[in-house]
């Protein structure tokens, strides 16, 4: 995942989430560039339903005191998301759809770095998250 993104209340969002959830409501306020540690919108299951529920985008490991910036938790790579200490136990038992409107790449460039701005015209976006 990337390191920021979008949600928004628009017609295809609403949509995305009326397939994950019963009766959602509106998303709260829109949201844009969205940083890590800050609390999203996330779609999970809990005791056999599935909500809408602001969650911090950051793991937490069950082994660790707290929040800490030494290691990023916000990002998990797909090769090794089973065997690490830290997401392997979220990876079996707690899953979550987080939902986007789009989300910003970063590319070099001779001056610095420029923001990319990525989005689907036709559908919202949705990343997988872990809690």
């Amino acid at each position: 995942m990337c390191g920021r993104f979008n949600v928004t209340d628009s017609p295809l969002t609403q949509a995305l989430l009326k397939t994950l959830v019963i009766d959602i409501g509106p998303l709260p306020e829109p949201r844009y560039n969205i940083a890590p540690t800050e609390c999203v919108p996330v779609v999970h299951e809990l005791d056999g339903k599935r909500a809408l529920t602001q969650m911090r985008w950051w793991l937490v490991p069950s082994w660790s005191d707290g929040p800490s910036q030494k290691y990023a938790m916000f990002n998990a790579r797909s090769e090794t998301l089973a065997k690490s200490w830290a997401f392997r136990g979220p990876f079996k038992r707690t899953r979550a759809v987080i939902p986007a409107t789009s989300f910003i790449e970063w590319q070099k460039t001779a001056g610095g770095k420029q923001p990319n701005l990525i989005e689907q015209q036709e559908s919202a976006l949705a990343f997988a998250g872990l809690w």
